[in-house]
C-alpha cells in the first residue's frame, strides 16, 4: 500500500482530524496512539509533498491543511501562501478533539461514587457510523479500531488515570454511558447483593413493599395519603439501615417464596437475597450491616448470616423457591370434638402424600388460577383441647397451607379437613423451618 497515495486520495474528498486519520491505518505502526499516527503521517505527506512536487504546486499542502495539518500550515506560511482554515472532520465532527472536555463535566459525579471498577459506553447518532463505513467501504481502509472503540478508550484511560480505577468489561461496578456530541451522561451503577435469612416476629407485616389497591401507591384518604396499605414491610426495614451505609437508591428484597402477612417466620429463618440499587459505597462491613437491622427493627424482624451475593444467585433463589421443603406449626380449630383416631388417620393419610390444589379464592386476585400438585411429607399432630390440635406441617414449597387445611371448598383436595370429615380452619400459622430439599 502507497501510504502517501492512499492519504492523499481520502483527504482530497474528506477532511479528517488526526485521530480519524490515524484510526484508517490502525494496523500500521502499533505501539502508537491513532492521534499521534495522523500526526505523523500528515507531516511525512507534508515533507514528501515539498521535496517531490513543483514550487508552484502546493495544492495538497492546502489539503493537508484544511484537514489541520500544522506542520503544511507552517510551511504555506514560510513560502509566503496563506494556509486553508480547518475543516470539521468528516467522520466525527471533531468530538474526539474535546474528549478532555467531556472528562471534565463527568468526573465530578463520579467522584461521589465509591468504585473501583468502571466502564465506558459511548452514545454516537446512526450518521457518525454511516459515514465511517462510507470511507472505508470507499478507500478499502482494514483499520482495525472504529470511532466508537476510540471514543470508550480514550475516555475510559483518562478517567481510570484520574480516579485511580481499572476498566472492568465483565463486571463493572459502575457503567458511564456518554453522548459526546450533547456532553450529556448517564452513570448505571451495579447493584449490590446481600445473601441472608430472615424471621419475623409479627403478624401484621408483609414481606415486600404493599401499595394501596385504591390509588396504586399515589396516595389517598383510604391509606391516609401514604400509598401503602401496610405501613411497614421485612423489605422496608431491612431498607432502611442498608440505604443509610450505602447510600444506594432503594433496596428490593428477593425472598425464597413468602408466609402470609399473618405467619410468622421462625425457625431458621427464610432465606432472601438483598438488592441494593444504585449504591454509592459499596465496601461495608455486613456484621455491622446486620447488628444495625437488628437494633433497627428489634421485636419485629432479625436478619442472620449476612454474606455478599450475586445476581446469579439471586436468579438461582428465585427459580429454587418452588422446591423447598418447609415445615410449618398450624393451630387448627375443628367444628367438632375430633377423637384421637381421627388425628391418628391424619397422620398416617398425609405421609408423603400428593395433593392437587386450585389457586386459592383468597389469592386469585393476583394469581392465575390454575391447579398445582404438590406434595406433603408429613403431618403430625398434637392436640390442646378436643377441638383443637396445634399441627406441625412439612411440604412442597409453594404449597397452600390454610387451604391444605381447610380445603377451600374443594380447591385443594385432600385435605385435613376432608380426612378428618369435619370442617376445620388455621387459626394461626407459622413458618419454622425453610430448606432446600427433603432429607
Amino acid at each position: 500500500m502507497n501510504l502517501i497515495k492512499r492519504t492523499t486520495e481520502i483527504l482530497n474528498k474528506h477532511s479528517l482530524c488526526n485521530h480519524c486519520l490515524g484510526r484508517q491505518f490502525s494496523n500500521l505502526a502499533t505501539g502508537t496512539t491513532n492521534e499521534r499516527r495522523g500526526i505523523i503521517i500528515k507531516e511525512f505527506s507534508t515533507m514528501n509533498t515539498v521535496i517531490q512536487v513543483e514550487e508552484n504546486d502546493l495544492s495538497f499542502l492546502q489539503i493537508l491543511s484544511k484537514s489541520g495539518g500544522e506542520l503544511s500550515k507552517s510551511t504555506l506560511r514560510k513560502k509566503e501562501y496563506i494556509p486553508e482554515e480547518t475543516q470539521q472532520c468528516f467522520i466525527c465532527q471533531d468530538t474526539l478533539e474535546h474528549i478532555d472536555d467531556i472528562v471534565d463535566i463527568v468526573t465530578p459525579t463520579l467522584e461521589e461514587i465509591k468504585f473501583q471498577t468502571f466502564l465506558i459506553g459511548t452514545i454516537l447518532p446512526k450518521e457518525f457510523h454511516e459515514r465511517e463505513k462510507k470511507l472505508k467501504e470507499e478507500f478499502d481502509v482494514s483499520q482495525t479500531e472504529f470511532l466508537k472503540q476510540e471514543f470508550n478508550r480514550i475516555i475510559g484511560k483518562k478517567i481510570a488515570q484520574k480516579l485511580a480505577v481499572i476498566t472492568d468489561f465483565n463486571a463493572p461496578e459502575v457503567v458511564i454511558e456518554i453522548n459526546p456530541i450533547s456532553y450529556k451522561f448517564n452513570t448505571r451503577i451495579r447493584s449490590l447483593y446481600i445473601y441472608g435469612r430472615y424471621l419475623k416476629y409479627l403478624r401484621t407485616i408483609p414481606q415486600t413493599r404493599w401499595p394501596c389497591f385504591k390509588c396504586k401507591g399515589k396516595g389517598c384518604n383510604e391509606c391516609n395519603q401514604t400509598g401503602k396499605r401496610y405501613q411497614e414491610s421485612i423489605e422496608e426495614l431491612i431498607e432502611y439501615e442498608t440505604i443509610k451505609i450505602t447510600e444506594g437508591e432503594k433496596g428490593v428484597l428477593h425472598g425464597a417464596g413468602r408466609e402470609d402477612i399473618d405467619a410468622l417466620m421462625l425457625g431458621n429463618g427464610r432465606p432472601f437475597v438483598f438488592e441494593v440499587v444504585a449504591p454509592k459505597i459499596r465496601a461495608i462491613d455486613l456484621g455491622e450491616l446486620q447488628m444495625s437491622i437488628n437494633k433497627y427493627a428489634s421485636g419485629k424482624i432479625e436478619v442472620t448470616g449476612y454474606r455478599w451475593s450475586s445476581k446469579e444467585e439471586l436468579r438461582d433463589l428465585k427459580g429454587s423457591a418452588e422446591t423447598t421443603v418447609k415445615k410449618y406449626r398450624a393451630k387448627i380449630l375443628f367444628d367438632k370434638t375430633i377423637s384421637n383416631g381421627t388425628l391418628t388417620k391424619i397422620e398416617a393419610f398425609f405421609n408423603n402424600k400428593e395433593i392437587e390444589q386450585q389457586t386459592p379464592q383468597r389469592v386469585l386476585h393476583r394469581r392465575a388460577d390454575k391447579i398445582r400438585k404438590k406434595k406433603v411429607f408429613s403431618v403430625e399432630c398434637l392436640r390442646t383441647n378436643d377441638t383443637e390440635i396445634e399441627a406441625t406441617i412439612t411440604c412442597d414449597g409453594g404449597c397452600y397451607v390454610k387451604e391444605l387445611i381447610s380445603g377451600d371448598e374443594d380447591r385443594t383436595n385432600p385435605s385435613i379437613s376432608k380426612i378428618a370429615g369435619i370442617k376445620a380452619i388455621c387459626k394461626e400459622l407459622d413458618v419454622v423451618e425453610v430448606r432446600k430439599e427433603s432429607n
